[in-house]
C-alpha cells in the first residue's frame, strides 16, 4: 500500500472546496489531407439511427454475447417498458422562436458536457471490442461528455485511465462482501482522478436473466458443440477477443476457468448493504457521488437526505427485478420529490434524441446511455461509440430545432402531452 492510502474513512482526496476543474478538451490535430474512408467507417457511417448499430453489432457478435448485451430478466416485460414508454408522451412544438442557434451543452454535476447525455457503467465492455472500455472513454472524451467505468470492467480502473487520460471519467462501485476490497477500490479511483463516484444499489443479487441461462454465457465464452457454427460466423470477433486478456479487471479472483456473471456477483457482492452503508461510502468519497438504480421517490428523497448529489433513476436496463416501472415512467414522480436539491439522470431506454427531450422535459438534468453505447463499440470500437454519440447529437439538434427550443433550459413539461389511445 502506498504512503498515502492511510485505508478507509476521511483517507480519500479532500472534496473540492470550489467549483472542479472542467476536464481539458481533446489536443486538436494538425491539419492533414482527409484519409480516405475505411470499410469500417462507411459501414458505421450508413447507421443513422441507434437501431442500425444494433443490427450491425448482432451481425458482428456471436448470439451469445449479443444476448448478454440486448437481453433482460425473465419475461423481459421491464425491458420492453423501458423502450415503449416513451411513447407515452407526445412532443408540442412552438413557434415564432428563434432557433437560428442551439445550445445542446449542460453541466453534469459541476463539470461541462458537449450533450445532456453520459456513457452509463457497462460490466465486460472489454468482451464485445478488444480494450472496449478504453474505446469507450476516448470516445466519450472526444465528444466532451462523461464517461462512467463499471467495476465489472474487462479493463482495470488504472488501464482506462492510462488509456484516456482526458475527459471526464465516474467511477461505479458495487457493495462487495470484502469491504477491504472495496475501500482498495475507492482508493484506486481517486488516485487515478475519476472525479465522480456512481454507487449502484439494485444488484443485491442478479436478476434471473434467461436468455444467459439458456445460451450457458460465460466470461470467457465456454465452445460448446452448439454454438460451435455460430463463433466460426464471427472471425472478427474471434480474432479480436483471441487477442484480449479477458477477465474482470478490477477484481484477484483465485481460480481460473470459465465463470457466469451469476456467480461473480455472488460471490463477491454483499445483498445485507443498507443505508447505513450508503451513508458511510458517501462520508468517504470526497467527490460527487450519484446513486444509481433508483425507482420510488421516497428512496430518491433519503438520498438526498444523505449529501448525495444526483439520483439515477435505473432498473437496470430491465436486467433485475421484472414488472417494475419504465425508468421513464418512474421519473416524474422522483423530480417532484427530489426538485432542485439534486440532479436527476434518468438510465433505460433511451434510444433516440426526442426520448432525450422527454426526459428533460420531465425533470431529468441528463440521460445515461448504456446498450446504444455497447451496440456502437460492437459494431465498430471506439469509432462506432462515436457514430452513436453523433446519431444522438443531431438528433437531438434537429427535434430542439424543430420543437422551438434553442436551449436545453427552454424545455419543459409544458412541450409535453400525454398520449391516450389515438389523440391526446
Amino acid at each position: 500500500m502506498d504512503a498515502d492510502e492511510r485505508g478507509p474513512g476521511r483517507a480519500l482526496a479532500p472534496r473540492p472546496s470550489s467549483a472542479p476543474t472542467p476536464p481539458r478538451a481533446p489536443a486538436q490535430a494538425a491539419q492533414a489531407t482527409p484519409a480516405a474512408p475505411t470499410r469500417l467507417t462507411a459501414r458505421l457511417q450508413r447507421a443513422f439511427a441507434i437501431a442500425d448499430l444494433r443490427d450491425q453489432a448482432a451481425r458482428r457478435l456471436p448470439k451469445a454475447v449479443f444476448d448478454f448485451i440486448d437481453g433482460g430478466a425473465e419475461d423481459e416485460r421491464t425491458l420492453r417498458d423501458n423502450v415503449e414508454a416513451f411513447d407515452s408522451w407526445m412532443l408540442m412544438p412552438r413557434v415564432g422562436v428563434d432557433v437560428g442557434t442551439r445550445d445542446l451543452s449542460r453541466s453534469i454535476l459541476g463539470a461541462p458536457s458537449s450533450l445532456p447525455i453520459m456513457m452509463a457503467p457497462t460490466g465486460l465492455a472489454g468482451f464485445f471490442w478488444p480494450d472496449g472500455e478504453v474505446a469507450g472513454a476516448q470516445a466519450a472524451a472526444r465528444a466532451g461528455i462523461p464517461y462512467c467505468l463499471s467495476t465489472n470492467s474487462v479493463g482495470s480502473i488504472e488501464h482506462v485511465a492510462q488509456g484516456a487520460p482526458e475527459g471526464e471519467r465516474w467511477f461505479q462501485l458495487y457493495f462487495l462482501r470484502d469491504r477491504d476490497w472495496m475501500q482498495a477500490l475507492l482508493r484506486r479511483a481517486a488516485a487515478s482522478r475519476y472525479r465522480v463516484l456512481c454507487l449502484t444499489v439494485d444488484l443485491a443479487v442478479q436478476g434471473r436473466r434467461e436468455r444467459d441461462l439458456r445460451n450457458a454465457f460465460t466470461m470467457p465464452l465456454r465452445p460448446r458443440l452448439s454454438t460451435a457454427l455460430d463463433l466460426a460466423r464471427r472471425p472478427a470477433w474471434l480474432a479480436g477477443a483471441a487477442r484480449s486478456r479477458l477477465g474482470f479487471g478490477n477484481f484477484q479472483v483465485a481460480g481460473s476457468g470459465f465463470t457466469s456473471v451469476a456467480q461473480h456477483v455472488a460471490s463477491l457482492f454483499d445483498p445485507s448493504a443498507n443505508w447505513d452503508d450508503i451513508a458511510r461510502i458517501r462520508d468517504q468519497w470526497r467527490g460527487p457521488m450519484a446513486l444509481k438504480g433508483l425507482l420510488h421517490p421516497a428512496d430518491a428523497e433519503r438520498a438526498v437526505a444523505l449529501g448525495i448529489e444526483a439520483v439515477i433513476v435505473s432498473n437496470h436496463g430491465g436486467r433485475q427485478l421484472d414488472d417494475v416501472p419504465a425508468a421513464i415512467a418512474a421519473l416524474p414522480d422522483v423530480a417532484d420529490a427530489v426538485g432542485a436539491r439534486a440532479e436527476i439522470i434518468l438510465d433505460g431506454g433511451v434510444r433516440r434524441g426526442t426520448d432525450v427531450i422527454k426526459a428533460l422535459a420531465l425533470g431529468a438534468t441528463a440521460c445515461s446511455l448504456g446498450r446504444p453505447f455497447l451496440w456502437g463499440l460492437s459494431a465498430g470500437g471506439s469509432e462506432g461509440v462515436s457514430r452513436a454519440i453523433e446519431i444522438f447529437r443531431s438528433e437531438l439538434d434537429n427535434a430542439m430545432t424543430l420543437l422551438g427550443t434553442p436551449t436545453l433550459d427552454a424545455i419543459t413539461r409544458d412541450h409535453l402531452r400525454a398520449r391516450r389511445g389515438g389523440g391526446w
